[in-house]
């Protein structure tokens, strides 16, 4: 993500694990038929989202190989950007001029699910935070072994979701968050964290 006092932009690298395709394909059977499979349509479908608010433009995402996609699109500010998509003022992202914060925990997350639609599929959110309240990540690898196979819990040990900024400023304070240049961060966690939500995930950021 490149903040900008004028245009700012994202560009994003999705890659999906076949065995998350076959769990996706399997409720696709009971779903109205389409010609995009159930990743494609979601994929395709925030696209729009972020295109229809006022704040989102220059939307584009394709897909880039059998189970990856590409995605950019260029927006004002992301805090207005967040409260549009999910149509009401959240407090999961905090942005001013000088300053950038993300806090999800499971206090806030059902905005974060209005935000982003997909989440709350009941297909799919059963394999999320809300429904797995309390568990141990022992307890989950269990459940999703049980109920996805066993290749999963090494697919998940290995999934991480990474978020690299840049901002117009020279980084001045910096926290949960690894500071990667001047103006620049990396902000990572394996995928488990946040299907668990056992503790917040949360970064920020200051520049002059």
């Amino acid at each position: 993500m490149q903040l900008s006092q004028d245009a700012s932009s994202s560009q994003s690298d999705i890659s999906v694990q076949q065995f998350f395709i076959d769990v996706l394909n399997d409720y696709a059977e009971f779903m109205p038929s389409s010609d995009e499979s159930i990743m494609d349509s979601a994929v395709s479908t925030f696209a729009g989202q972020i295109e229809a608010t006022d704040e989102g433009h220059s939307t584009l995402f394709v897909k880039t190989g059998v189970n990856d996609y590409s995605g950019y699109f260029e927006f004002g500010d992301l805090e207005e950007l967040a409260d549009q998509l999910g149509g009401q003022e959240q407090s999961i992202i905090r942005q001013t001029d000088k300053s950038l914060s993300f806090y999800c925990s499971i206090d806030n997350y059902t905005e974060l699910e209005s935000i982003v639609p997909f989440l709350a599929d009941p297909n799919i959110s059963v394999y999320l935070a809300q429904y797995n309240i309390g568990y141990s990540e022992q307890d989950y690898m269990d459940m999703i072994t049980f109920a996805i196979g066993e290749e999963a819990p090494d697919a998940l040990r290995s999934s991480m979701i990474t978020i690299n900024v840049t901002v117009p400023g020279t980084i001045t304070a910096i926290e949960g968050a690894e500071q990667t240049g001047p103006d620049s961060l990396s902000y990572s966690f394996p995928l488990i964290d946040f299907l668990l939500l056992a503790e917040p995930l949360a970064f920020s950021v200051q520049w002059s």
